[in-house]
């Protein structure tokens, strides 16, 4: 009989660690890559009764997004600024503008990128999940977008 063959799946090192830790405190001489297989074969056959694990719904809808003023910026939105021959980004997610990971307005955005106090208005361009081009944040809020 030829032996099985495996692949590699990464998980955190600190989600491997939990569980070996948790192997170990129930005075467990498991494996914990055996258990983590036994966890795959487990969630597969119970998952057929929560649909929602399998499709998670996306977290973008209608009444998320963030207000700018009078602006409005719908959950998936895209910022980005051009300082110094280089683009920063930043991100609508759910209620919040995103950069670097941290929640942040759109002024404390374009200070962040110059560090100086800057017009976010004049500076930001925006790309709302409709939007085929990039739009001046200036030309949104005369529009009343």
């Amino acid at each position: 009989m030829s032996p099985q063959s495996t692949i590699q799946v990464p998980i955190s090192t600190r989600q491997f660690l939990n569980l070996a830790e948790f192997l170990k405190s129930a005075n467990s001489d498991a494996d914990p890559v055996d258990i983590i297989a036994l966890a795959i074969d487990y969630w597969m056959e119970n998952a057929s009764w929560k649909k929602q694990d399998l499709v998670p719904q996306p977290v973008r809808s209608a009444d998320k997004g963030y207000h700018w003023k009078d602006v409005f910026l719908p959950n998936g939105t895209s910022l980005r600024m051009k300082y110094k021959d280089e683009w920063y980004y930043a991100a609508v997610q759910g209620d919040k503008i995103l950069h670097e990971g941290a929640s942040i307005s759109p002024s404390e955005f374009a200070n962040k990128v110059t560090q100086t106090s800057r017009n976010a208005w004049r500076d930001i361009w925006v790309k709302r999940p409709h939007d085929i081009e990039w739009i001046f944040a200036d030309s949104l809020r005369s529009k009343g977008e």
